[in-house]
């Protein structure tokens, strides 16, 4: 048995078992995670083009040539296609482009194979539109995908591929190392005919890896975010408030807190349904975070209620805050809702968590209990009150 029939053999029984671990994990991972199903099938493709090619000669060439070639160019194009799905991308181009494509690539391969036969134009071919794809799928991995390890390894996968292509381009340019067909024993077809061999695993460690990355962000967003608004939960915003807290131990900055809560929200509930409670909710959140600075927090404290964590900034600052906040939901509403505030500062060394968040939610009753749709602060004391109420009326 020849090297080259060897090297072949391998490959199919690599691309085969690769396929078969991109198929188990695209069962396993959440849907949201998408690509995972085309990376599979690149892999089976290839896995099936492969004992065509070792077909040569043994079965017609519409099959072992144009077929397997073929099989081997989608291949790719699926890598293509799974990693803009992975990156939430839309195709690039329409099937109809992408129709010609594979056209073109067809009738050279019928050309060169029926009627002007010629080994060193079909390697040529399948090199040239494979290296458009695996120049195509480095581009979109270099800008889309963040700097993480799965990245990096497919990356360095795409470069080799590449770099072989282009070799191999260049050799047959030149008319170096001729190809005399598939089982050709020459060193250059050797290693060119080697390099799926370990290509083909370490473009699926890349894959896998890059599944697995997204999955662990997936479950810390999961784990810090609230699903429906997409706003800090009370876990991450307490975590959050006691390093804001330690900062401005620390540094001897000022903060203050925003408690919000929409008003008869659970009328909103109770006459128009939980899923337009929900729109609420979310319109809510929307028009918040447009309302506050790049450096403040806003986090679902339960329910209806939100917190809002304002650094470097004192009540009048926060208030000012706040009014933008009651203007903002003046405006453009499906169903009219409003929001009750109540402001809390940072005031010394010795203040706490539990009673920066009791002021603050003392100052939101006085709000609710004062005809809502407007803010309070609490200063200091609680006998403190600074009432700051807005100009919309309840």
């Amino acid at each position: 048995m020849n090297a080259p029939l060897i090297i072949l053999m391998t490959s199919c029984f690599v691309a085969f078992a690769m396929a078969g671990v991109m198929f188990v994990i695209s069962r396993t991972y959440p849907k949201n995670i998408r690509g995972l199903t085309d990376w599979s099938l690149a892999a089976l493709v290839m896995g099936l083009g492969l004992p065509l090619l070792i077909a040569k000669g043994h079965v017609p060439d519409l099959f072992s040539v144009v077929l397997a070639t073929l099989m081997i160019l989608a291949g790719f194009m699926l890598m293509n296609a799974g990693l803009r799905k992975f990156c939430g991308m839309p195709a690039r181009i329409s099937r109809a482009l992408l129709s010609l494509f594979v056209l073109a690539y067809v009738s050279l391969f019928v050309w060169f194979t029926y009627v002007q036969p010629d080994v060193t134009m079909r390697v040529a071919t399948l090199n040239l539109f494979t290296l458009v794809v695996i120049f195509d799928l480095l581009r979109v991995a270099l800008k889309q995908l963040p700097g993480t390890a799965g990245r990096n390894v497919l990356v360095f996968a795409l470069t080799i591929l590449i770099g072989a292509r282009v070799v191999r381009l260049a050799s047959l340019m030149l008319g170096l190392d001729q190809p005399t067909g598939i089982f050709d024993a020459s060193v250059l077809q050797l290693v060119y005919l080697a390099i799926p061999t370990i290509m083909i695993p370490l473009g699926t460690i890349s894959f896998v890896l890059l599944a697995s990355e997204k999955l662990r962000r997936d479950l810390e967003f999961t784990s810090r975010y609230d699903d429906l608004t997409q706003c800090l939960n009370k876990r991450a915003a307490m975590e959050a408030l006691q390093r804001e807290i330690a900062r401005a131990r620390r540094r001897g900055n000022k903060f203050s807190i925003m408690l919000v809560d929409l008003d008869h929200f659970k009328n909103i509930n109770d006459t128009h349904g939980h899923l337009e409670g929900d729109r609420v909710l979310v319109d809510f959140s929307r028009r918040a975070k447009s309302s506050l600075r790049e450096t403040d927090l806003l986090s679902r404290f339960g329910g209806d209620e939100f917190m809002a964590i304002l650094p470097d900034t004192d009540l009048e600052q926060a208030s000012l805050i706040a009014q933008r906040l009651h203007e903002a939901t003046r405006e453009g509403q499906s169903i009219a809702w409003s929001v009750s505030i109540g402001l809390s500062e940072w005031l010394v060394q010795d203040d706490s968590v539990a009673a920066l968040l009791t002021r603050a939610d003392k100052a939101l009753y006085k709000s609710k209990a004062s005809g809502r749709n407007q803010t309070q602060a609490i200063s200091g004391l609680p006998s403190a009150l600074l009432a700051q109420p807005s100009p919309i009326s309840p």
